[in-house]
């Protein structure tokens, strides 16, 4: 309790930081902690990582980042490349002598390529380690008062000073007009401070792509999973790899997908290995394309054209020697780390990429080549494990493939692995022993602690109207249609003078809903779109206070905050199922009909909660 990062605790904090103390006492090292909205779990969570001593915290946004920050200001966020400045660039930009080498426009403004994401230090061998004089080292950083809510990490004055000594001698500044005077790379500071601190807060994505470096992410003490029942969503994103015809044209003039339909992914794989040494030979490194090919043929057992026989194929020896070997988590997880060491330590692949390609260009080149080679190893160390989920065309050509991931238990697997004890912290794990299945824990080996919600029942009524009987073939007649953007209609009549929020599970209902209103109604409508920033759309919700607007979606049911007046009531169309058409959803769903009904219930319960956020809502 002498921890706890607050004066005073909300009901129920102080007993499951009990529960939670003696489950790790008791020898469990994964806890799930399911808590309603309101409970207040970030700060039990931080009472637990002061109490252990050293902790990472994977959040699922950046603004989640930033909120833990800015609440408990010893916890240091790490955020990726794309959200800082170069601060090179910048030096361009203020001198007017900036080029990009893929835009168009000369105009800066208009440039999408000028943070650190597409600094120079990415492909330019001169301004790569210690090259570029902005950029800060993780082995200066020091640390104060390690491991308390006091805690301070630094460069000291000596270091310090070392820094602004090597700046004022830097060649790239003699052609400058304007000089600043040194600080430090924006993005690499806040990486190096978080690496160094007790404590630190990343979001999903970055903490993934660290992950393999066990160097730059040694192991902590606890791992604490908010939003946890994400994880497998993430993991998703993270592992799956979508080729578009329109991003590898760029690279591959003549690039050009062929259709080997759903259920060859034998002849996916030798397309993606062929894209892989394309590439490779195109920008100058066909000698790692040699490399990769013999290391897949000793790891994995594969080679090029060779198709695994049927179980029925009598010739066993043959057999044998042909089948892939199916690879452990642990050696899929040092694949990945082989894999970006063979990438950041060649710098002849950078300088000859960018030779060939432009700087900007290469380094989008690089990080998809980096993220196809690992993905080409993930499915031939187990090709079951895959699935072509979708095949978009245009003019009867394909111009976009998808494979996932259908297990992502074996890549878990790492991440648990991370820290000696972990934390699973969300308002709706539900049922905890799928979630479990699902994401590769034993449930007799997880503590699992439950809080009831608190709030007054009758503040959070469900009220179902039966206005239809609304599976797919119903949801196509006009009739049905009809009849439920009259109830829409109705139900924003009612409350006229209140803002409101309607969930709808697809645009295409959405659009449908919203061409049928009164105009009166249709006018306070704030649509999201694919084509608009979602913060723009929420920021003109709640800043309008005397406007009765109602926000209507099918992509706000996380996330959001529509506490008190910004919403006083909502509507969901219907019970949120998974889309059955979409080929990952349904393999999975047939693989075990538990999920299904688990991610409908998530969804179900995850837009329920973005009205009612407190016992006064």
């Amino acid at each position: 309790m002498n921890n706890f990062p607050f004066t005073s605790q909300r009901y129920n904090q102080g007993s499951v930081l009990d529960r939670i103390c003696d489950a790790f006492n008791s020898g469990y090292k994964y806890i799930i902690l399911e808590a309603p909205t309101g409970f207040g779990k970030s700060p039990v969570a931080i009472a637990v990582a002061l109490t252990l001593g050293s902790s990472y915290i994977c959040t699922s946004t950046k603004d989640l980042q930033t909120q833990y920050s800015r609440d408990f200001p010893y916890l240091k966020a790490a955020k990726g490349k794309n959200n800082f400045p170069c601060l090179v660039k910048e030096d361009f930009i203020k001198n007017n002598s900036y080029q990009c080498g893929i835009c168009i426009s000369d105009n800066a403004n208009e440039c999408y390529h000028t943070t650190v994401e597409y600094g120079p230090c990415m492909t330019n061998e001169s301004f790569q380690e210690g090259g570029c004089k902005y950029r800060s080292f993780l082995k200066d950083y020091k640390i104060s008062n390690k491991g308390t809510k006091a805690e301070h990490v630094f460069i000291d004055e000596d270091t310090k000073n070392y820094y602004v000594k090597e700046y004022s001698q830097w060649l790239h500044l003699l052609n400058l007009k304007e000089k600043t005077i040194w600080k430090p790379c924006e993005y690499f500071n806040q990486l190096n401070m978080a690496l160094t601190s007790s404590h630190s807060i990343f979001n999903y994505s970055i903490f993934l792509a660290l992950l393999p470096n066990k160097k730059s992410l040694p192991e902590r003490e606890l791992l604490v999973l908010d939003e946890g029942h994400l994880l497998e969503t993430e993991i998703v994103k993270f592992r799956g790899l979508t080729i578009s015809k329109r991003r590898w044209k760029r690279y591959i003039h003549d690039f050009k997908i062929i259709d080997y339909g759903y259920d060859n992914i034998q002849n996916w794989i030798d397309f993606l290995i062929e894209v892989e040494t394309k590439l490779l030979s195109l920008t100058g490194n066909s000698s790692l394309a040699e490399s990769l090919a013999i290391e897949r043929k000793v790891k994995y057992n594969y080679r090029r054209g060779k198709i695994p026989p049927k179980e029925g194929n009598k010739n066993k020896r043959n057999k044998n020697n042909n089948r892939n070997k199916i690879v452990s988590a642990s050696e899929l997880f040092e694949s990945d780390e082989d894999i970006e060491q063979k990438y950041a330590d060649d710098d002849s692949i950078t300088r000859k990429s960018a030779a060939s390609l432009g700087e900007e260009l290469s380094v989008d080149a690089l990080r998809d080549i980096e993220r196809l080679t690992r993905t080409i190893n993930n499915i031939v160390s187990n090709q079951k494990n895959w699935i072509v989920s979708d095949i978009k065309k245009e003019n009867y050509e394909v111009v976009k493939v998808e494979l996932k991931p259908l297990d992502v238990s074996s890549f878990c697997k790492s991440v648990f692995e991370k820290c000696s004890k972990t934390l699973i912290m969300s308002a709706t794990i539900l049922d905890h022993k799928v979630f479990c299945r699902n994401v590769g824990l034993n449930p007799v080996q997880v503590k699992f602690i439950q809080i009831p919600s608190d709030f007054p029942l009758e503040h959070r009524s469900i009220i179902p109207l039966n206005v239809a009987y609304l599976n797919y073939d119903n949801l196509q007649s006009d009739e049905v249609k009809l009849a439920l953007a009259k109830t829409v209609d109705n139900l924003m009549t009612i409350h006229k003078n209140d803002k409101g929020i309607i969930h709808t599970t697809s645009y295409e209902q959405l659009n449908f809903i919203k061409g049928n209103l009164s105009q009166t109604n249709a006018r306070r409508l704030l649509v999201t779109d694919p084509e608009i920033q979602r913060d723009d759309v929420i920021f003109e919700h709640s800043s309008s206070s005397a406007k009765s607007t109602v926000l209507i979606s099918p992509s706000l049911h996380t996330g959001l905050d529509l506490k008190d007046e910004l919403s006083r009531f909502q509507i969901i169309i219907k019970v949120p199922y998974p889309n059955k058409s979409d080929r990952w959803t349904n393999a999975k769903r047939n693989i075990d009909t538990g999920w299904y009904y688990w991610q409908t219930a998530l969804k179900l319960i995850q837009a329920y909660g973005r009205s009612v956020r407190s016992k006064d809502d």
